[in-house]
C-alpha cells in the first residue's frame, strides 16, 4: 500500500516516510515506485530514475510502458546525441536530469489530456518539493546537486523553514551527508535561526561521520562543550528535541556541579510538556517501578505518538494487568489489534511478532473480546507465511 504523505508529514517524519516508501516498494507497490520515480528525477538522480522505470515496466504498469518510459528513453538517446562521448560524468547527469524532467512533465501533460481523473505527482508535495528534494538525496547518501530548483531556507515561510530543518535532523544519525548538512545549518544557527542552531548542536555532540566508505570516518570529534551553548540556546528557544539533549550534557556535568542534575530535569520536563519522545521516555522510565501511577501517565502520552509500538504494547499489558491504573482489557485488546494491523514483518521490527503474540491469546484467551480460535489460527498461520516471504527476499 502507497504510504500516505501528509500522515507522514504531520508528523515532521520525511525518513520515515522514504523508509516506507522503499519497503513498499521492494514489495512491488506500484504507486510508491512512482513517488521515488518522481524524486529521482526531480534531484536528477537518473541511475535511480532508469532503475525504478524498468521496475514498473516489469510490473506493466500501463502509464510508464505506453507514455513515459518512451519519452525518458528519447531524453536518452536526445542527451547522448547532444554531448557525444562525454566523459564527465556530473555533467552527463546534470543534462540527462533536465531533459528526464522535460521529459516528465510532457507525459504527465499528455496523458492527463486522455485520462482527467489522473492526479499527477508533480502535485503531491505541493509547498514541501523543496524539502523532499533534498530528503530524498541524503536519504539515499548522495550529495544533492542544486540545479533543478534554488531555494534557501529563509526563503520559505516559517512553517516550510522549521520542516526544513526538521527534515535534516531525522537523518542526521544515519545520513552520509552530516558534513552537508551541518554546512547548511551553520550560518543560519549564527544568525539566531532556532532550529538551525539545534541541528549545529546536535551535531556537535555527536559528532560528524561519513559512511561513503565502510568502516565509518569520523571527520569531527564529538565536543559537548561546544555542543552546549548552541543546544541550550535552542532549548531555550522553545525547541522540544533539544531539551533532551541539553538536559543529557547537565547530566555529564553534574559531577562539577550538582546543580546541573536539577537545571537537567527542568529541561526534560520543558521538552515533555511539547511531547518530545525522547523527554517522555526517559520520565516513563525515571518513574517506572518507583511511582507506577505518574509512569502511566507518561506512558499514555507516549503511546498516543503515531509510531511508537513498542510502547502502545507495553501500554496494552499494563492496562490487561491493571498497573499504575484501572484495568482495561476492551482497551488493550484494541492497542494490541492496532499495531498488529500497522506494523510490519521486518527482521528490524519487533512489533509485527510481539502484536502477533499478544492478539492470538488475547483472542484465544477472550481477553478485551470475545473468543476467536479460528481468527487466532488465521492470524498466526498469515504471520508464519509473510516471515518466510521476507526470509527469502533477504536471503537471495
Amino acid at each position: 500500500m502507497t504510504p500516505d504523505f501528509k500522515e507522514y508529514l504531520q508528523n515532521c517524519d520525511i525518513h520515515g516516510y522514504l523508509t516506507a516508501l522503499h519497503r513498499e516498494a521492494d514489495r512491488g507497490d506500484v504507486g510508491s515506485l512512482h513517488i521515488l520515480l518522481y524524486l529521482a528525477i526531480i534531484d536528477s538522480e537518473v541511475e535511480d530514475a532508469v532503475d525504478y522505470s524498468n521496475l514498473l515496466i516489469d510490473a506493466e504498469d500501463e502509464y510508464t510502458v505506453d507514455v513515459l518510459w518512451p519519452l525518458l528513453y528519447q531524453a536518452i538517446q536526445e542527451t547522448n546525441k547532444e554531448l557525444g562521448v562525454c566523459d564527465d560524468d556530473r555533467k552527463y547527469q546534470r543534462v540527462l536530469g533536465e531533459n528526464f524532467r522535460t521529459a516528465y512533465a510532457f507525459a504527465e501533460a499528455a496523458y492527463r489530456k486522455d485520462h482527467p481523473d489522473f492526479q499527477p505527482l508533480s502535485k503531491l508535495f505541493g509547498k514541501h518539493e523543496i524539502i523532499m528534494q533534498r530528503a530524498y538525496c541524503d536519504h539515499v547518501g548522495k550529495q544533492p546537486m542544486p540545479i533543478y530548483r534554488e531555494v534557501e531556507p529563509h526563503d520559505c515561510v516559517p512553517q516550510q523553514t522549521k520542516d526544513y530543518w526538521r527534515s535534516l535532523y531525522r537523518r542526521s544519525d544515519c545520513s552520509a551527508n552530516q558534513q552537508s548538512i551541518y554546512n547548511d545549518a551553520i550560518s543560519y544557527a549564527q544568525e539566531g535561526d532556532p532550529y538551525a542552531m539545534f541541528i549545529v548542536g546536535y551535531l556537535l555532540r555527536h559528532g560528524i561521520r561519513t559512511q561513503h566508505d565502510f568502516p565509518r570516518v569520523t571527520i569531527l570529534q564529538a565536543n559537548i562543550d561546544a555542543a552546549y551553548p548552541w543546544l541550550k540556546a535552542a532549548a531555550d528557544a522553545g525547541i522540544a528535541e533539544a531539551c533532551w539533549e541539553t538536559a543529557a550534557i547537565l547530566f555529564i556535568y553534574e559531577k562539577d556541579d550538582p546543580a546541573n542534575e536539577t537545571l537537567g530535569w527542568q529541561y526534560i520536563e520543558k521538552g515533555a510538556a511539547q511531547d518530545d519522545l525522547d523527554c517522555l521516555e526517559t520520565l516513563f522510565k525515571h518513574y517506572e517501578g518507583k511511582d507506577d501511577r505518574k509512569a502511566r501517565i507518561y506512558l499514555e502520552r507516549i503511546a498516543a505518538q503515531r509510531s511508537t509500538h513498542e510502547y502502545k504494547l507495553k501500554l496494552a499489558h499494563w492496562l490487561e494487568t491493571g498497573r499504575g491504573g484501572d484495568k482495561d482489557e476492551k482497551r488493550a485488546f484494541e492497542l494490541v489489534e492496532y499495531v498488529w494491523k500497522h506494523s510490519s514483518c521486518s527482521p528490524y521490527d519487533s512489533s509485527c511478532e510481539d502484536s502477533t503474540d499478544m492478539l492470538c491469546r488475547y483472542l484465544n484467551d477472550g481477553i478485551g473480546c470475545e473468543r476467536d480460535y479460528q481468527r487466532a489460527c488465521r492470524i498466526r498461520r498469515d504471520f508464519n507465511a509473510e516471515e518466510e516471504r521476507m526470509w527469502e527476499l533477504l536471503t537471495k
